[in-house]
Parts: structure tokens; C-alpha cells; sequence
């Protein structure tokens, strides 16, 4: 296969090996869920920062060549710039990639924003700043298609569980949820590793008939 390459490398040294780890791990969270992505799928990638995983992202929902809309979004205006300069020009003709300096926690105020096939957030910190979370969480929900999927992925064990509790709590059903088995652990915090854990969720309730949802396993 041919991979969607960054046309900057990364900041970070272990990071290119991660994206390469997180694919596999995405992929096996998706099939485990028993979703697949619809043609041309509209992906919302949340507090992205760099958006390291951009790449990644388009290969596991449509390839490296097939539609996709991917919106990046990050209160961090020098994060945006780098993601910006990394992926900007790596699309294929009918790829749309946008990223946005903006509040995540208030998607629900942009007006301009389509719902949500697919909606990410990688290394979530429920544990910080909690209020802000809980709205991230409600209205990312809220923003996802009916046969939509969240997907989150956690540094420790303790913040995925919170953010899976809560998630639970506001209607949202969980598909699958996965140990990282080689996630590499991080030498200055101990017990958190890249993608240590990973979560997939959808909005709770019945779905239309033939969805590609119906009778998903959970993990």
C-alpha cells in the first residue's frame, strides 16, 4: 500500500511509528464495531492539535484516492498552522482537508459544519478541565450522523475510563473498546502510553433498517 505522506516531517521523534501503530489500531477498533465508512464520508478530527494522524485518518476511512470531507479543529492557532503546512497539500482530486483554530468544546455554535460520518478524538483528557469536556463529548455526539461513530483513544487507563462512563451517560452506546497491545509507553509519565486505549462509540438508540450498524458487537 501506498501511504498518505506528510509533506513536513513530523515535530516529534517516535511519532511516525505511532501513526503507523494507531493505523492498525483503528482499523481493527472499526471492524470490531462492524462499521465501515459510506462513500465520501465527512470526518471531524477534534482538539487535533498538529493532527499528527491525518494521514492515517484518510487511509482507514476511504484510501489514499476516494472523496472524503475532513475538518481539523484546535483552540491552538500554532498547532493548526503546522497541521496546515504538513497536510495541506497532500490531497488527491475530490479530498477536501480544512483546519480550523477554534474552540472544540462549542462545535455546536458553527453553523457551517455538515454531520458527521466519523469524528475523532485522540488522546482525550477527561481528566483536565472536566466542564469542557462534558460539552466536547455532548456535542460531538450530537453532531454525529445516526449511523455515525465516535472513536476516542486514551494516554491511561483512569481518564478512559471516566471519558467512556460519561460518554455512557449522556446516550451514547459503546461499540468496542480496545488495549493498545504495543502502545509505546512515555518515559517522563508513568502508566500512560500512546494510544494506550481506544473506544468506539455511536448515538444510543434504534437505527434504520439494513444499517451497517445493526447488531454491532461490543468488546
Amino acid at each position: 500500500m501506498v501511504y498518505m505522506q506528510p509533506a513536513k516531517p513530523y515535530s516529534y521523534h517516535g511519532v511516525a511509528e505511532d501513526v503507523v501503530r494507531l493505523r492498525s489500531l483503528l482499523a481493527v477498533g472499526l471492524r470490531a464495531a462492524d462499521w465501515k465508512p459510506p462513500h465520501h464520508p465527512t470526518c471531524l478530527n477534534l482538539a487535533c492539535g498538529r493532527a499528527d494522524e491525518t494521514g492515517v485518518l484518510f487511509e482507514v476511512l476511504v484510501g489514499t484516492t476516494a472523496p472524503i470531507f475532513m475538518l481539523g479543529l484546535d483552540l491552538r492557532g500554532a498547532e493548526i498552522d503546522e497541521a496546515r503546512e504538513r497536510w495541506g497539500c497532500t490531497c488527491a482530486p475530490g479530498q477536501e482537508l480544512e483546519f480550523r483554530s477554534g474552540d472544540a468544546a462549542q462545535i455546536d455554535k458553527m453553523q457551517s459544519l455538515p454531520p458527521f460520518d466519523f469524528i475523532f478524538i485522540r488522546h482525550q483528557n477527561f481528566w483536565s478541565t472536566v466542564g469542557d469536556w462534558k460539552l466536547l463529548y455532548t456535542h460531538a455526539l450530537a453532531a454525529l450522523k445516526e449511523t455515525g461513530v465516535l472513536v476516542i483513544t486514551s494516554y491511561f487507563d483512569k481518564e478512559h475510563e471516566l471519558a467512556c462512563a460519561y460518554l455512557q451517560t449522556i446516550g451514547a452506546e459503546r461499540l468496542a473498546d480496545l488495549q493498545h497491545p504495543h502502545s509505546r509507553p512515555l518515559k517522563d509519565a508513568p502508566g500512560k502510553s500512546v494510544d494506550r486505549r481506544l473506544a468506539v462509540f455511536r448515538q444510543s438508540g434504534a437505527l434504520p433498517e439494513g444499517s451497517q450498524l445493526a447488531a454491532s458487537p461490543t468488546l
